[in-house]
This record gives C-alpha cells, sequence and structure tokens, in this order.
C-alpha cells in the first residue's frame, strides 16, 4: 500500500506524462505553414511540377481526418497527369509505393507512369491515431 506521499508522487508523474503525450499528438497533427516546393526531401523522389513535361490531366487528392476522398484514383498510362493534395483539418501526404512519388501538404506532382498496373498510396505524414488506415489505391490504366 502506497503513504499518502507516494501517491501524490504517481498522480504527479501520470499528469506529466499525459500532458507530454498530448503536446506530441498535437505537435504531429499541427500545420506550421512551412513547406518547401519540392515533393520529397529524399534521394529519387520526384521534384515538384516538373518543367518541360505538359500535363494532360489533373487528378485532386483530398485527404482528412485518417481517410481520403476516394478508394481508388485512376489515371492514363504513358501521360503526364498533375497530381495535386489537398488537405483538410491536418497536415498529410501521399507516398505511392513502389514508385519514387511522393506529394507533400498542399502541393501538385507532375507524374508519369508507362506501364499499366495499381499502386498502393498511403499517408506519409503521421496524423494522429488513426493514421494507419489512410490507405488507397492509384489505377494506371
Amino acid at each position: 500500500m502506497l503513504t499518502l506521499e507516494g501517491e501524490l508522487f504517481v498522480k504527479k508523474w501520470l499528469a506529466f506524462a499525459s500532458i507530454l503525450g498530448l503536446a506530441l499528438v498535437i505537435a504531429a497533427c499541427g500545420a506550421n505553414g512551412k513547406e518547401s516546393n519540392t515533393a520529397g526531401n529524399g534521394a529519387g523522389n520526384k521534384e515538384a511540377v516538373e518543367t518541360g513535361s505538359e500535363s494532360t490531366s489533373e487528378v485532386v487528392i483530398t485527404a482528412s481526418d485518417w481517410e481520403f476522398d476516394q478508394q481508388e484514383y485512376k489515371i492514363k498510362a504513358g501521360e503526364n497527369v498533375d497530381l495535386t493534395l489537398k488537405s483538410v483539418g491536418s497536415i498529410h501526404g501521399v507516398s505511392i509505393l513502389k514508385s519514387d512519388y511522393s506529394i507533400k501538404n498542399n502541393k501538385t506532382i507532375s507524374v508519369k507512369f508507362d506501364e499499366p498496373g495499381t499502386y498502393d498510396m498511403i499517408c506519409s505524414i503521421p496524423c494522429g491515431a488513426g493514421h494507419r488506415l489512410m490507405k488507397a489505391k492509384l489505377i494506371v490504366e
């Protein structure tokens, strides 16, 4: 059995841990508005809207709390397409798996897939409890 001093100590540490956890969640989901103009930072990522390639269509992906507005997005093989990510509520990003393409919050990139296929898309910025559920497909026809 804990003494009164021991109980107060435990309560203070629980309160501190709760506040720290809340601060981390807010930091992960908060917007600071200081995004760069490129589609990604890592090696192999495509730059935002490459010059010299004229896009023939645009696809807008809208991300909100733990979901994309559609389960599937379709584009044509061999066509330059502008992919735009619009975020509602918090910061999101999109990584197109098995490709070098990624889109940052409220940015547009030009993509071109030469072969038909299906690509999984995930949210690339931790956005809270439902982050792991943010998935969609890019279907190249």
